[in-house]
């Protein structure tokens, strides 16, 4: 998932669904304690690569949009964040010696509240590229791709991008997936076909929901949230293989160079103890780990 916020293109209907999103403040460590008095440990190994005022304050505040699973989602409590990004920021805070405390905020929001200073970094599966470069750096952590989530049935006979001209094409408002659409319906036109009849939902529940309910025919998604969808949908659904792949990245401020460092430094180390590889495999997502840890490493 992954960006800017993005313009409607020519070529796709943009239809924003209007439900509220509630920006929910969750806690951390997997617990729901937003009120806890965070405490530095000044003696954590990497807490002195930390900025000065991260390592007084003993937070680091990170958005995220909390509906990704198996990356983040809320447990049965409906409050307790859990996933790999709250397992690896688990693991972050034992390094760097302050508390990573999870904001819940829709996926497009994101990027502005980054570049206003609101939040110190964000972890949520976004896709590292050129464009989102622009205006936030990245420390790259897993590598997946986008692809295409359907009804086991799959009335439409989709399996390909080409075989989307003309369907009802559903993508979560600010991922890429919404330029993978536009430059479908491109294809779709010069050769004669309609174009994708696309719907952008605010958020990934509202997306899927779309695709049970027959709203939309398929859903362009990220495969590995799109697998984990599937495997939780009784049988109902099926996440087809990706049709591109490139790396997710944690997200910061432009040029904040400190603490990008400090959490790169922090994935390596998680790394070679084995605790980041631990983590993948739990959830089923080895496949994506990675040897390094880049700064801005995307190249599309």
């Amino acid at each position: 998932m992954s960006p800017t916020v993005r313009s409607k293109k020519a070529g796709i209907t943009a239809a924003l669904v209007l439900l509220p999103l509630a920006l929910t403040l969750s806690g951390c460590g997997g617990g729901s304690a937003a009120s806890e008095s965070p405490t530095a440990n000044s003696a954590a190994p990497l807490h002195s690569m930390l900025p000065q005022s991260i390592q007084s304050s003993g937070t680091l505040n990170i958005a995220s949009n909390v509906e990704y699973p198996p990356f983040e989602t809320f447990d049965t409590d409906g409050t307790t964040v859990i996933g790999i990004d709250r397992e690896i920021a688990d693991a972050l805070e034992k390094k760097l010696g302050v508390t990573i405390k999870f904001n819940n905020i829709s996926f497009d929001a994101i990027i502005p509240g980054l570049a206003s200073k609101r939040y110190d970094m964000a972890m949520s599966a976004m896709s590292d590229t050129l464009e989102r470069q622009k205006q936030v750096d990245f420390v790259d952590y897993f590598t997946a791709g986008a692809g295409i989530l359907r009804t086991v049935e799959n009335p439409k006979h989709a399996a390909t991008l080409d075989d989307l001209c003309g369907l009802k094409v559903g993508i979560v408002k600010g991922t890429t997936e919404t330029e993978d659409a536009d430059a479908q319906t491109k294809k779709c036109l010069a050769a004669g076909k309609p174009a994708l009849d696309a719907t952008i939902f605010p958020g990934q529940n509202q997306t899927i929901l779309a695709l049970n309910t027959g709203r939309v025919d398929v859903v362009l998604l990220d495969s590995t949230s799109g697998s984990a969808v599937a495997k939780d949908s009784g049988g109902k659904l099926e996440m087809l293989k990706p049709y591109q792949a490139g790396p997710f990245g944690i997200v910061f401020p432009k040029g904040s160079t400190e603490l990008q460092k400090a959490v790169q430094k922090g994935m390596e180390e998680i790394a070679a103890d084995k605790t980041y590889g631990k983590i993948l495999v739990k959830y089923g997502q080895d496949q994506g780990a990675v040897t390094e840890f880049p700064i801005n490493g995307g190249k599309q």
